[in-house]
């Protein structure tokens, strides 16, 4: 539901993850932040133009 907001108002859906992460799992946490940062240089900046128009 969030996706699809931010795809309404021109962001790419990939830039939303929702990950549960226990607190006794701090390896699936490191990798689930080491994932969505790698995500997000792909990506590159928000085109703000684009999506301020929208």
């Amino acid at each position: 539901m969030v996706s699809e907001l931010l795809e309404d108002f021109g962001y790419e859906p990939e830039r939303v993850k929702l990950t549960w992460v226990s607190s006794a799992e701090p390896d699936k946490f490191v990798a689930a932040v080491t994932e969505m940062t790698a995500r997000i240089k792909q990506l590159g900046p928000v085109n703000s133009q684009e999506a301020q128009t929208t």
